[in-house]
């Protein structure tokens, strides 16, 4: 029977298939971090999956890179995501772009203490709300189908996931990006448009002004008059800045090709 979070630690095991890196963790997690209860450790994917059946953790620190099978892999393998993640890897491009969009929790090795102790602070929080895990089922989905990927919105106490192709714009305000879909609805997201421009440049995306980030496949004209501008799929109307003016240009000829 699965404890309550109030009764104990947070039941955690280490995946890593470098025992080095293993024992770093777990000696940064026991002098730093006293609220995790390392109950189990996994040099590989199968191993990992037996732990865990046989563990019922609350916390699965992953590798991603390891033989045979990735981190990712262990996920696919899963149908139960009771236990929350956090990614401890040394690599990026690819696989940190992929646990961003899903909006996961990673640190990067080497470790540092201050990123672990606040990643351990947010899955914390969605322990103690019990919260189903769907960042992670948001991940395996998006690793298994990369051209039809979702995208994690956090928004307030929640995470909204959005198909992709269905945002239509965003438009960026300070820290903050308003995210517009069908029927005016919008969301405000706590993140700069610098970052959502990052993660969404290769699913159909372009910088058209300074505060404008558009789907092209929701571009239905565009407006000559006024220095350009692009009429959307939702009836918003959205100014192209005068130095991207050729770029866009350009790309709108590509997607109609």
């Amino acid at each position: 029977m699965r404890e309550t979070f109030f009764s104990m630690k947070i039941k955690s095991i280490i995946v890593d298939d470098e025992k080095h890196g293993r024992e770093n963790l777990a000696g940064i997690l026991q002098k730093y971090c006293p609220e995790i209860k390392l109950v189990a450790e996994a040099n590989s994917v199968d191993a990992a999956r037996k732990m865990i059946e046989e563990f019922d953790p609350d916390l699965v620190f992953l590798d991603i890179e390891m033989p045979k099978a990735n981190g990712f892999q262990l996920l696919e393998q899963l149908q139960d995501f009771r236990f929350e993640v956090i990614f401890v890897t040394a690599y990026g491009n690819y696989a940190i772009k992929a646990i961003r969009f899903s909006a996961a929790d990673y640190i990067l090795k080497p470790i540092n203490i201050n990123d672990l102790q606040t990643a351990i602070q947010k899955v914390s929080e969605r322990i103690r709300q019990k919260q189903e895990n769907l960042q992670m089922k948001q991940l395996v989905h998006n690793i298994s189908q990369p051209g039809n990927p979702r995208i994690g919105l956090p928004t307030g106490d929640r995470i909204e996931y959005v198909e992709v192709n269905k945002i239509i714009h965003c438009r960026g305000e300070g820290n903050y990006t308003h995210i517009y879909f069908d029927e005016k609805k919008h969301l405000l997201v706590a993140k700069s448009l610098v970052e959502f421009e990052e993660l969404l440049q290769e699913h159909s995306f372009i910088r058209v002004h300074k505060a404008h980030l558009v789907n092209l496949i929701h571009v239905v004209a565009y407006i000559k008059t006024g220095g350009g501008m692009l009429q959307l799929s939702n009836g918003d109307e959205v100014t192209i800045s005068r130095r991207r003016k050729e770029t866009v240009q350009q790309r709108l000829k590509q997607n109609i090709q």
